[in-house]
């Protein structure tokens, strides 16, 4: 009987997901209400998703990106594999990259 092929199956769960890219990027949230501290943060962005030309930032899941204060900071971000499809990550907190 063949074996499944490596696309159809999750990785072992004690490996790492694969990492595609790092990069340090600027993430903006994106709050319920515009201006609320207190509101629930809906999404953050950074700027560059032109894939297609659809949309000229990136989405971000705030379950992604590690607690900060305000509503902008530089993170380390990945790229990381993912089933159905792959999705970024913010690692750390940077300090803003020297011009």
């Amino acid at each position: 009987m063949p074996s499944p092929s490596s696309s159809g199956r999750a990785p072992p769960p004690d490996k790492p997901p694969r990492v595609y890219r790092r990069t340090v990027e600027k993430l903006t949230r994106h709050r319920e209400r515009h201006g609320d501290p207190d509101a629930r943060t809906l999404y953050f962005t950074f700027p560059g998703g032109r894939r297609a030309w659809r949309s000229q930032v990136t989405f971000v899941k705030p379950e992604n990106v590690p607690a900060f204060e305000g509503e902008e900071a530089w993170f380390e971000m990945e790229l990381v594999a993912g089933k159905p499809w792959s999705c970024w990550r913010a690692v750390r907190q940077v300090e803003p990259p020297t011009p």
